[in-house]
């Protein structure tokens, strides 16, 4: 417990004390979280826009139809240095972070580089990757996983992430292809052999100068196969038959034809200057963000609310309730205060608490759709021991979906609600997780639960489909081992393990462990 709060007190120091700091700026698809005044916020919000609109033109991905909720749109958190974002997960290594969940997808990224000290005064060290590289190559995966999900081999993932995170905003387009200042050691020093980077090996073979050259190499022949008139749409087709289920090298070679040309072609492209291609955008528009200052309430809610978005575990958060309640007292009607306080409570199994405050949330606003997924949420932690709660738990998202019929925590839930109470899901539940999966194919939980569903009604082929982009996930850890036996074996005939692991309440005894 000490050490919980140790920890615990380590990354509340990492944020902000001064409330007042605190401003939000407002886009489409985004709400950036700033501590670095409201310039600051805008800059970024309309940044992320361009990124957006860039990676649309790209990938041939049209605008959005229907305009996102808060609950939809991906919030980012703007403060301190690397050192100070690092805290947030226990590492000395991390420059920003992203998570990916239905309804809450986060990143973290700093307003600065650290300094290190030196004889003639501050100064910048090493490769640092400066934050917005960070923050455009995690977008990136997050883009292409949501809008154009598939089988991507790791060093495409990684490389088209690279291309990207270094793109350059311009007037009316932008430009790719700056090599990352972060990759040019690997790149200077090391040659990757082409057939070793395009047959790819287990993850338990993978040293770090193999992950490494994911990145380096990644960004190397992506750049190459998207820029070199030659070359043009070789890399689709690749992608294409990889997708279809071709060996990684046979692919290739159809593709790219001789390999021993591309390498040199290759090597010549890492060896010479980076070339850069400009687009200009038909009927460009400059995009525009609203921007307020958070209330004093909401501003002392955002250490813990960050926290509780990064994930705590009990005890963590246990740690955390003595000052969400010191604020409820403060703020007694603050919606935001209310929030941060509900997910502490619930964080921390007091589903008493937590149930008060979402009712205290809905008698302030009766259309609090966090309201209700918490209420849900709490029912279904209770009905392990009182099935009766599935009931309601299922009502509750009932409800959430009547005010947002498009938040994907409460599609999935509803059709949750039936498989965890060991019953047949409805049609209408089956279509809910459907919608629940196009709207949040990047959450892998209702990705999972997709599969599962098609495996139950022996649609194997499309179960091995959607199961794709988790298991060429090149940040996938174990995840991706696992569930490539379980491919595998359903490849094989034999489903039995995938039907029990990829069942919605199916828990992994290692992961509980760790």
């Amino acid at each position: 417990m000490l050490r919980t709060l140790i920890a615990a007190a380590a990354m509340l120091a990492a944020v902000p004390a001064q409330a007042e700091d605190w401003w939000v700026a407002s886009t489409d698809h985004f709400n950036i979280y700033s501590t670095g005044g409201e310039d600051s916020a805008k800059q970024l919000a309309i940044d992320m826009e361009r990124l957006d609109a860039a990676l649309r033109f790209m990938r041939g991905v049209a605008m959005d139809n229907a305009p996102m909720t808060d609950a939809q749109k991906l919030s980012v958190f703007q403060f301190g240095d690397t050192r100070d974002i690092g805290r947030l997960v226990d590492s000395t290594s991390v420059a920003g972070f992203f998570i990916s969940r239905a309804g809450g997808s986060v990143a973290f990224v700093p307003l600065r580089e650290p300094r290190r000290r030196g004889s003639y005064g501050a100064r910048k060290g090493g490769e640092s990757i400066p934050p917005n590289e960070v923050l455009f190559h995690e977008y990136t995966h997050y883009f292409m996983y949501q809008h154009s999900p598939a089988a991507y081999p790791r060093w495409y993932s990684e490389g088209f992430a690279e291309l990207f995170g270094t793109v350059d905003l311009i007037d009316d387009g932008f430009r790719i292809g700056r090599a990352p200042e972060s990759r040019s050691s690997m790149l200077y020093w090391y040659s990757q052999p082409i057939e070793k980077m395009l047959d790819p090996i287990d993850y338990e073979d993978m040293t770090g100068l193999d992950a490494y050259q994911d990145y380096s190499y990644g960004w190397l022949l992506t750049s190459y196969l998207s820029i070199e008139p030659s070359r043009a749409g070789q890399l689709a087709q690749y992608l294409t038959a990889m997708n279809r289920g071709e060996e990684p090298i046979e692919a290739a070679k159809a593709a790219f034809g001789d390999l021993d040309k591309l390498e040199k072609e290759l090597d010549s492209y890492r060896r010479g200057r980076a070339r850069i291609t400009e687009v200009k955008l038909a009927n460009f528009e400059m995009p525009d963000a609203s921007v307020r200052q958070l209330d004093a309430g909401a501003a002392a809610a955002m250490d813990i609310h960050m926290l509780s978005s990064v994930g705590v575990d009990e005890d963590e958060a246990a740690s955390l309730v003595p000052k969400a309640r010191t604020l409820i007292a403060s703020y007694p009607q603050n919606m935001a205060v209310l929030r941060m306080a509900m997910e502490a409570e619930f964080d921390a199994e007091n589903y008493d608490e937590a149930t008060g405050l979402a009712r205290r949330m809905l008698t302030i606003d009766a259309d609090s759709v966090d309201a209700h997924i918490y209420l849900a949420r709490v029912a279904e932690e209770r009905a392990e021991d009182d099935p009766a709660q599935y009931a309601t738990m299922r009502s509750e998202y009932i409800a959430a979906n009547r005010i947002n019929p498009n938040d994907p925590r409460a599609l999935s839930g509803y059709y949750h609600s039936f498989v965890l109470a060991g019953e047949t899901p409805p049609e209408d539940a089956i279509i809910a997780l459907e919608r629940a999966y196009s709207l949040a194919k990047f959450d892998d939980r209702i990705r999972q639960s997709l599969a599962w569903q098609l495996l139950t009604e022996n649609r194997d082929k499309e179960a091995i489909a959607v199961l794709g982009p988790i298991v060429y996930n090149p940040h996938g850890g174990d995840t991706v081992e696992r569930l490539s036996e379980r491919v595998e074996e359903i490849e094989a005939g034999n489903k039995t393990k995938a039907l029990e692991e990829l069942h919605p309440g199916w828990e992994d005894p290692e992961e509980d462990e760790d």
